[in-house]
């Protein structure tokens, strides 16, 4: 065991998040490894910290590994700790090592450090908010005392690329066994196949035709994938009949064979199921093709602080000697979205009114501060009508403007809180709803996809859906999205075939 007052003790400590960390694929004994970090006051080693994820094993696996370098001795003797943490840097799970010799190249830790069950099921909410883990590692000198606190922030993000789509199988009474409608998604960034959908019909020897469904992941060019199906009915609700995850490593080169019901089940509640004889199953999938991004953000040491806070003149007292941690700072002001005592401004809809703050409102959206910045009616009633937004947009909106956090998003979820992010001026929200959309493209949502950035007057936006619609020509040209687009914004369609032949010029 550790000493009992490491926490008085000066430490070097390392604080590495792990984005998207659900979509690691690493098989048996493949590690993801940390950014490097340099230790200077123990001879200025170098390390890294390494998970091993494994599904195979009913265990994730965390070490502290010393590189090899020409510089420090061949062996250096450390105390460390190494940990989960929840939001609030709580340690969730802690392995210490005391005394410990590191060679060259040697480790220490766990392949038995938590149950992966734990972290990625039962208690996924609290180790992966966001669906980002939080790791740290202190480390002390066994011998001796550090002259001074030194803290390190690094992160590591699995490229996910994600997708929502509508996929309709028209004309589906006269869908016969011999017959299969196909869909394949491809990748944005080089236009290769990621994984084909497949439906089809198959009769057993008694029973009635049975709509089945394929999937066949390209795993050459995809490590994992999430999918979710579900049926969109006539009223645009969905029901959701299965959802799943591929890894690359799966015995199986496809999932095929998954029963969604008969052909006659479908036919008797043709009018919710079957509108204008339409089959519309609603798609979600994201993919990690492998490629992750990495880098060290910042490090700060304790003279650093202190000299901050001399310049400033500040009283420096021990208890606020540190920054509060970004992340429960975050918390607290999460806290205040629930916490209608000190508001001092409500936004109301059609159906609810919400409590809020001008001084959090009006640091996050130029429109706000000008509202409240002047005699305008909202400042004087305290009170800004939104009845344009329905009540998911708005809260949305605030828990943006309130944490810079986004939840989950779909396509429909994704246009909406895009256009009150530009209604509102909150750039770095429309930023993120812009990419989602970019990566949420499909045939059946370009045209409208090019009229939302059209009518906002996002050129980034306008081209990238411009230059979709270019490459997937004959698909979109002959649908009833790009017929009704011609009707209604003649002169956006005009303009984006005219860059066809401007490309055939060039």
């Amino acid at each position: 065991m550790a000493r009992e007052d490491d926490v008085k003790r000066k430490c070097f400590t390392f604080m590495w998040k792990l984005e998207n960390a659900s979509y690691c694929w690493q098989s048996y004994l493949e590690c993801i490894a940390s950014p490097s970090f340099t230790v200077d006051e123990i001879q200025e080693t170098n390390w890294k910290l390494g998970l091993y994820p494994s599904i195979e094993r009913d265990n994730i696996g965390f070490f502290l590994q010393r590189q090899v370098d020409n510089k420090s001795a061949e062996s250096v003797a450390i105390d460390c700790e190494l940990a989960f943490l929840s939001l609030d840097g709580t340690a969730l799970r802690a392995l210490k090592r005391k005394s410990v010799k590191i060679r060259k190249g040697g480790v220490t830790g766990s392949y038995e450090f938590v149950s992966r069950n734990e972290v990625f099921v039962v208690r996924r909410s609290v180790f992966l908010p966001q669906d980002t883990l939080t790791v740290r590692c202190r480390m002390w000198k066994s011998v001796g005392e550090m002259s001074k606190d030194v803290q390190c922030f690094a992160r590591t993000r699995i490229a996910v690329e994600k997708r929502s789509f509508l996929w309709k199988i028209e004309h589906f009474s006269t869908l016969k066994e011999d017959k299969k409608e196909t869909y394949e998604i491809k990748s944005h960034g080089n236009d290769e196949r990621l994984m084909s959908l497949e439906l089809f019909l198959t009769r057993g020897l008694v029973s009635d035709e049975t709509v089945r469904f394929k999937m066949i992941p390209n795993y050459q060019n995809m490590k994992m994938c999430t999918f979710q199906l579900s049926v969109v009915d006539a009223s645009k609700n969905t029901v959701k009949c299965f959802q799943h995850e591929f890894r690359y490593r799966d015995p199986c080169g496809s999932k095929d064979f998954i029963r969604f019901c008969t052909k006659s089940e479908l036919l008797e509640k043709k009018s919710t199921y079957l509108p204008n004889d339409v089959l519309s199953l609603r798609c979600e999938c994201a993919f990690s093709c492998g490629s992750m991004l990495q880098e060290i953000e910042a490090t700060n040491s304790e003279c650093n602080v202190a000299e901050k806070k001399n310049s400033s003149n500040l009283n420096s007292d021990k208890e606020n000697e540190f920054p509060v941690p970004i992340c429960i700072l975050i918390d607290n002001l999460k806290s205040m979205l629930n916490n209608s005592s000190l508001s001092d401004v409500k936004l109301k809809t059609k159906s609810q009114t919400y409590p809020a703050h001008t001084f959090i409102l009006g640091a996050r959206s130029p429109v706000f501060k000008s509202m409240f910045s002047s005699d305008m009616k909202e400042k004087i009633k305290g009170c800004v009508d939104i009845e344009d937004l329905n009540d998911d947009t708005v809260l949305r909106l605030l828990r943006y403007i309130y944490s810079a956090e986004v939840e989950e998003l779909e396509w429909v979820s994704a246009t909406e809180l895009y256009e009150v992010a530009d209604k509102y001026q909150i750039l770095s929200l429309k930023d993120v709803c812009s990419s989602h959309l970019k990566n949420s493209l499909c045939v059946n949502n370009a045209c409208e996809a090019l009229v939302l950035a059209d009518r906002h007057q996002d050129e980034d936006l306008k081209v990238f859906v411009q230059d979709f619609i270019l490459r997937h020509g004959e698909d979109i040209i002959n649908s009833k999205e790009w017929e009704q687009l011609a009707e209604t914004h003649l002169k956006l369609a005009y303009e984006t075939m005219r860059l066809k032949y401007k490309e055939k010029l060039n």
